[in-house]
């Protein structure tokens, strides 16, 4: 449950469901004219911290600015208070009146019968209260909401693939800066955008169905579509083409964090390796046939990922047909362009992309067994290769956690790019690989 803090404001998300309630600017002079405004000048706001959207008549970014105390308007939609009223008998009359006029309340005197209807209408109202608000709790129950996994880590982790809720809110005030263009042409009202950031996060994760995300979130099917599909393409606008496109550290940015297993590499750039993501079939059989592989036994497709010494993925191509070859995926999707003389690649045996890397770059690959046994330096060679490149796999198994990968749906597959591309940007907010190496 969230509470509006302005003084005497009432609202709370589980009551009023078509109020939006804000989180406080992350910026300090925007957040003391907030607590300014709202006169609560020695508050500390925390990450639980709402205003609703009430005190916003102009909008987020003018402030709050209507209150009680400035326009005399009541707070909207929160249910009144029943007070209790001082009942007078009947039998007993103002001293000093000589009939049966008001009392010094400006009440005037009921008959039994008249006090007995209106405590009858009383309760009745009381009824119909009592009614509604369980009403309320029953559907606030069975509607799935952040708020009942934000204290617990472990679940958090478990929904979201993310460490813990403060990166959770991190994404959420990202997008709450985003112009949210819905894929339905249709806002979301019904469902505060922290929610609708879990049931994307869901989705992502678990690859939850959409009938499933429907019940648990209490909504229609074309809802969850709706905010998948918006989500997760603001994700991708944020994180991948805002931080990550086009942006592959240097390699002497890389050395500032070369871990020990790399100092034999220095100039090492990036590690290269291939992944297979599974797609429903297709409706032509063409198309099929060059998506099917026979070794999954399911139609698939391929992307190339792109790892940093430090085990932070830092590329990841668009995905190709199973048929298309490892080294076609490196030279079509944009990877060497952005190498640089005095760089270095390094991927395994299967990737013999030597003779289109572009000048100046070398490729360092496990040794080919030539004359049927491995030399001493060959060996040596082949295990420091080896113990580098685990972090490319480490990261690669980190990335097909997000069951989606395991197989997007039919209703997704034209959106399969920016769901890869959003994964690899979500494993680099998780912890750090190297922590678990260590």
């Amino acid at each position: 449950m969230v509470q509006c803090c302005v003084p005497c404001c009432n609202n709370r998300n589980d009551v009023n469901k078509t109020i939006s309630f804000y989180r406080f600017p992350l910026d300090e002079k925007e957040k003391k004219r907030w607590l300014k405004l709202i006169r609560r000048d020695k508050f500390t706001p925390n990450c639980n911290s709402r205003v609703c959207g009430w005190h916003f008549p102009d909008g987020k970014a003018a402030g709050p600015t209507r209150f009680a105390w400035n326009d005399g308007k009541a707070f909207p939609d929160h249910i009144p208070t029943k007070r209790n009223k001082r009942m007078v008998p009947a039998s007993v009359e103002d001293e000093g009146t000589a009939g049966p006029g008001p009392n010094h309340l400006g009440v005037a005197p009921q008959t039994p019968g008249t006090s007995s209807v209106v405590l009858e209408i009383e309760n009745d109202l009381l009824r119909k209260e009592n009614d509604q608000l369980k009403r309320e709790l029953e559907k606030q129950k069975h509607t799935f909401s952040f708020s009942q996994i934000s204290s617990h880590p472990d679940k958090v982790n478990y929904y979201t693939g993310l460490t813990d809720a403060a990166t959770v809110f991190f994404l959420e005030a990202l997008l709450s800066k985003f112009y949210l263009r819905y894929h339905f042409n249709w806002n979301v009202q019904i469902m505060p955008l922290i929610d609708q950031l879990l049931l994307t996060l869901m989705k992502l994760r678990l690859n939850c169905g959409i009938l499933d995300l429907s019940t648990r979130f209490n909504c229609c099917r074309a809802t969850v579509t709706n905010i998948f599909t918006t989500i997760s393409s603001a994700l991708y606008d944020i994180l991948y083409v805002g931080m990550m496109e086009k942006n592959i550290p240097s390699r002497f940015k890389n050395q500032t964090s070369l871990p020990d297993c790399f100092k034999p590499f220095p100039d090492c750039r990036i590690v290269l390796d291939c992944t297979e993501v599974a797609v429903s079939n297709t409706e032509r059989l063409d198309t099929q046939s060059h998506l099917y592989s026979h070794y999954k036994g399911c139609t698939t497709l391929k992307a190339l990922i792109g790892v940093a010494p430090n085990g932070v993925i830092t590329f990841a191509s668009d995905l190709y047909g199973e048929s298309t070859s490892d080294k076609a995926i490196t030279a079509d999707c944009g990877v060497l362009q952005q190498l640089e003389p005095g760089d270095m690649v390094m991927a395994d045996k299967g990737l013999t992309i030597r003779d289109i890397l572009p000048e100046g770059v070398s490729l360092n690959i496990p040794t080919f067994l030539v004359n049927g046994q491995f030399t001493v330096e060959e060996v040596n060679h082949n295990r420091l290769v080896a113990c580098a490149r685990i972090h490319v796999e480490r990261s690669i198994q980190r990335l097909k956690t997000f069951g989606i990968l395991t197989y997007i749906p039919y209703q997704h597959k034209k959106h399969a790019n920016k769901i890869l591309k959003v994964c690899v940007c979500l494993v680099n907010l998780q912890k750090p690989i190297l922590h678990e190496i260590a």
